[in-house]
């Protein structure tokens, strides 16, 4: 019971605050705020470093709340939305028993190791828990190495009384002073669609014909505007597009003058994806989705329990199916790797690092909240990683383009 003193829960939620920041600063969107959450997350790792397991479980729940509480809002267009608190507390629970397993040996330096690869303990598959993402945007390389870095910097702290002389010293080794490098984007204009349809909205069929006119209006203006690609957001035309005769001959009349990269849903051998469609000088091709979201688009539980939760959850609905593989596609000759919303965010989409990627999402499931703030961080992530462009048209928060 003395994990639920009062001076631990505090301490953790402290801890959990320190180390959150970067993701609530970034709602301001100003420049170098990110400099500032930087110095918080510096305060944050010398404080859990030097705690205890009982304020690392603390530490764990909270992180848990401030970074994953928008998951649980997908929860309202299945009509659960009373089951919000309960999905929270799991949540938290989830996190705060992995944080206190990383500080049960009361150890700095495994505690440290445990910070430095904490995105490769992905919980049903989810990694989005990564530290890294606390140099985006800052003076500093976002990578394991500057994270790696400045932990043996607050150890050297901690350890040998060495207040953030020789530390900082070590963590300037890892500053970008190679920031002036410019990325050249595809060689032609693409327009970036940004839509803001609700979740609720967007498979209603009262509002299915006006969302398709809507669309095909924005594919006019980008076509009025000169562009060579527009992109649509994910589930951009809410049906399935490959059973839609009369639409498909729009768009492929429309790709004559323009290659349109959109959302929809697929079908094949009776199996549902969730699809990428491409329509350029006439001819249509689907990419389907290789990673999907747990508990979004999959149950990543055993067949038994994974038919039970969609039977009281989901109507009996199945899960979605996906590729074997991931996916490429060409404009006049230059390759572009497919994503779609969660995969975007994984290590496995950059095989080979692509030079280019579209990536398509749709945050209406999570929106308001910081969702699309931690995705972003994320993207930025993996486009420094890998030396990929992202092109990335949303529905449900802005649009833009990543460059490394």
């Amino acid at each position: 019971m003395d994990y639920f003193t009062l001076k631990f829960i505090i301490n953790g939620f402290i801890i959990s605050i320190l180390l959150s920041l970067f993701i609530f600063l970034d709602l301001l969107n100003l420049k170098y705020i990110s400099n500032l959450s930087l110095i918080s997350a510096i305060f944050g790792f010398y404080f859990i470093l030097k705690s205890n397991k009982k304020i690392w479980f603390w530490s764990g729940f909270f992180i848990g709340f401030f970074w994953f509480y928008w998951i649980s809002f997908s929860l309202i267009y299945y009509d659960f939305a009373y089951l919000i608190p309960v999905e929270i507390l799991g949540i938290c629970l989830i996190y705060g028993f992995i944080f206190l397993a990383a500080g049960w040996l009361e150890n700095i330096y495994i505690k440290a190791i445990f910070l430095l690869f904490a995105s490769y303990i992905a919980p049903f598959g989810f990694d989005w828990l990564n530290f890294e993402l606390i140099f985006v945007d800052t003076f500093f390389i976002p990578s394991i190495y500057t994270l790696a870095l400045m932990l043996i910097s607050i150890i050297i702290a901690i350890k040998f009384n060495i207040y953030f002389g020789i530390s900082l010293l070590i963590c300037s080794l890892a500053i970008n002073y190679n920031n002036k490098i410019e990325y050249r984007g595809l060689p032609f204009d693409i327009s970036l669609i940004s839509t803001n349809i609700s979740q609720d909205k967007i498979w209603d069929r009262s509002t299915k014909d006006k969302i398709v006119k809507n669309n095909l209006n924005m594919i006019d203006q980008a076509i009025s505007d000169g562009s060579r690609i527009v992109v649509l957001p994910e589930s951009a035309f809410p049906l399935f597009l490959d059973h839609s005769e009369i639409l498909l001959s729009v768009l492929k009349q429309k790709s004559y003058q323009i290659a349109i990269v959109t959302g929809a849903l697929g079908t094949s051998d009776n199996k549902l994806y969730n699809s990428t469609y491409l329509f350029d000088k006439g001819e249509v091709k689907r990419l389907d989705k290789l990673i999907l979201v747990p508990f979004g688009e999959e149950i990543p539980l055993p067949n038994f329990i994974k038919d039970l939760i969609n039977r009281l959850f989901f109507d009996s609905a199945v899960d979605y199916s996906h590729a074997n593989s991931v996916s490429d596609y060409e404009i006049d000759g230059i390759k572009i790797r497919n994503a779609i919303c969660y995969e975007a965010t994984r290590d496995e989409l950059f095989i080979n690092e692509p030079k280019f990627m579209i990536a398509i999402t749709n945050n209406a499931w999570f929106t308001p909240s910081t969702q699309p703030n931690l995705q972003s961080k994320l993207l930025k992530l993996k486009a420094y990683k890998y030396k990929t462009i992202i092109y990335h048209s949303v529905n449900g928060s802005p649009s833009q383009m990543i460059t490394p």
